[in-house]
């Protein structure tokens, strides 16, 4: 199977690429800087150097499984403009788009987005834009019947780590035993390549837990 990773020479990107070719995928970077991308994938590492607003359709029909784990955490609406791009381009293909996208789009106990919650908190304007646009990007996609997508949420704490154990949820915050929110992004890539490989959640979205 091949993948492709947009972003992926960030936190999340690296580690998907990671778990993927673990799973013995053709995977390939897409990345905007070649010398970055080796440095951080590896001298050998497949690539296709683009900047994500030049990808084509016919670019992204030639892999399986696109992921977008691209994140602007300056300019946080280019992370929605991204997506809105990629849904434009794989309208009616059956390559499916696996979106990686953080915890404001999550539900509370409530059943309110966790987004607004996150908007209260003290210095919350400095960066709640992202999960703002977070919030926006999952009403777009659920408005999307075209396309072959798949959305995965992380949690409050997001954090560089490995792999280990996880659990799954669908649309809400989860704890850890420790009572905290938080999934590292070795888990969070295992979870999105097992869900690759068995799918369970077409034009859906899921979320994933440290234990």
């Amino acid at each position: 199977m091949k993948l492709a990773i947009i972003g992926a020479t960030g936190m999340t990107g690296k580690a998907v690429y990671a778990q993927a070719k673990e799973q013995g995928f053709d995977v390939t970077g897409i990345v905007r800087n070649e010398s970055k991308g080796r440095d951080v994938l590896g001298a050998d590492a497949q690539l296709l150097v683009s900047d994500v607003f030049d990808l084509t359709t016919e670019d992204l029909t030639q892999f399986d499984v696109v992921v977008d784990a691209f994140a602007n955490h300056e300019k946080s609406y280019l992370n929605l403009d991204a997506l809105t791009h990629l849904i434009h381009a794989l309208r009616e293909q059956t390559t499916r788009l696996m979106v990686v996208l953080g915890a404001g789009p999550l539900l509370d106990e409530s059943g309110t987005y966790h987004y607004e919650f996150l908007k209260t908190l003290p210095g919350a304007e400095a960066w709640v834009d992202e999960p703002k646009y977070g919030v926006t990007a999952l009403q777009v996609l659920q408005s999307t019947t075209n396309v072959n997508w798949t959305a995965i949420s992380a949690q409050d704490g997001y954090v560089d780590g490995p792999a280990t154990e996880y659990k799954m949820g669908k649309d809400h915050v989860m704890l850890a035993e420790d009572g905290e929110s938080h999934v590292t992004s070795g888990n969070l890539a295992k979870a999105l390549v097992a869900e690759v490989v068995t799918p369970q959640f077409k034009q859906d979205r899921f979320t994933v837990s440290d234990i």
